[in-house]
């Protein structure tokens, strides 16, 4: 027999998840205190806290990614010694982490294979295709399986990442911050769709978010991390956000009561958030966009004469489904993309992008995943810091 001691037998259902008195250390620092949480099978139980509290670090040892060094993870009332997301994956534990973990140069159709791990040597890609199809006309998604993540926006390749997931039938589900790269209306498709999923009974989800107004909406139950300790367990129904953000912050630190406050991302929450004052029709144009035309990565239009203006002292907002051309525009403006045609000026004079025309006009950017298009992961904070002016006279 195969089967490892303390294995849980072949099924089916939701599993229930129970941690005891889980200690993470990096050096001296403690990232996770002596944490005890239980999780309903069958429930979507959210875990809150600010940056820093513990919530990844503690999801990633259930997940096998790391391992804790004191405590006891319990899976449907049995200790188990998960070492690894192998070991994880053999027990019905699947995770969408913070970050993607997407092949960028292989198809949708490749990826979603590629998640189960035992991949054959000869596909026959006719059958696949057939399940794969049949597997999302079961969800609310929709993504073209020939495509490549390299030319899915931040919002498709979120979705992607959380249909490996669903495509392996996991009986635990955990999420890390699975909404941070999607709209609202996208963020109430995803968690939705993960809600029915958890209420059929086949899977618990373990979902961090940033978000009051999800968890109101979509938790049954939920657990606040403060410091890496475990301040407070309850149901969603007999707690509010404002009780919510007094726990993560500390009785002395929360806010008032206020309108609007489900709302709010958790992390703003207890801060000052000021109206912002009316822009004078008068204002100056500091950014000028004139029939602006730009290629997909697919070779049709992404963005069609596109025409906008924003004042000084305004913010604009762009809004839209993933994969509408949000993406692209922004690529454009920056320099990332060719324009086909169109004219953007900045405080009146033409832009073209240039480092030269960024350093005298003042632009900058941040892309929708910085990690990957704005940073050197193997340098140091200091040193990503320098680049941007490393070719400046000091």
């Amino acid at each position: 027999m195969n089967t490892p001691i303390g294995a849980l037998p072949a099924g089916t259902g939701a599993l229930a998840l129970d941690t005891y008195q889980l200690t993470k250390r990096f050096g001296a620092f403690t990232a996770m205190d002596s944490v005890t949480m239980r999780v309903e099978p069958g429930t979507v139980h959210a875990l809150l806290g600010e940056n820093g509290a513990g919530k990844s670090t503690l999801v990633k040892c259930v997940a096998g990614f790391q391992r804790a060094e004191e405590g006891s993870i319990l899976i449907d009332g049995r200790e188990q010694d998960i070492a690894n997301p192998i070991v994880a994956r053999a027990l019905g534990i699947g995770m969408v982490y913070q970050h993607f973990t997407l092949a960028p140069g292989m198809t949708v159709a490749e990826n979603l294979l590629l998640a189960g791990g035992k991949t054959p040597a000869l596909i026959d890609w006719k059958v696949k295709r057939a399940e794969l199809e049949a597997f999302l006309g079961t969800t609310p998604f929709t993504l073209d399986l020939d495509v490549t993540p390299s030319s899915l926006a931040a919002g498709e390749k979120q979705k992607l990442e959380l249909l490996k997931q669903l495509y392996l039938k996991p009986r635990l589900l955990i999420l890390d911050e699975p909404t941070s790269v999607l709209t609202p209306q996208e963020a109430d498709e995803v968690l939705g769709h993960v809600r029915a999923f958890a209420q059929s009974g086949m899977c618990t989800v373990l979902i961090i978010t940033h978000k009051f107004r999800e968890v109101m909406a979509y938790a049954d139950s939920v657990t606040v991390l403060r410091r890496g300790k475990a301040v407070k367990h309850c149901n969603v129904a007999d707690t509010s956000p404002a009780q919510l953000a007094a726990s993560m912050m500390g009785e002395g630190d929360a806010p008032p009561p206020e309108a609007g406050l489900s709302d709010a991302p958790a992390a703003l929450t207890g801060r000052a958030l000021h109206g912002a004052a009316a822009t004078s029709g008068d204002a100056q144009v500091l950014l000028k966009v004139e029939g602006l035309v730009a290629q997909g990565d697919r070779g049709t239009l992404a963005v069609h004469d596109l025409s906008l203006q924003v004042r000084a002292g305004e913010i604009l907002g762009v809004a839209g489904v993933s994969g509408n051309g949000q993406r692209e525009m922004v690529e454009a403006l920056v320099g990332q993309r060719p324009r086909l045609s169109g004219k953007v000026t900045v405080r009146g004079q033409p832009y073209l992008a240039r480092r030269e025309d960024n350093h005298r006009l003042k632009v900058r950017s941040l892309p929708e995943e910085p990690l990957r298009n704005a940073c050197v992961g193997d340098l140091s904070v200091a040193e990503n810091m320098a680049l941007r002016d490393f070719d400046q006279p000091p």
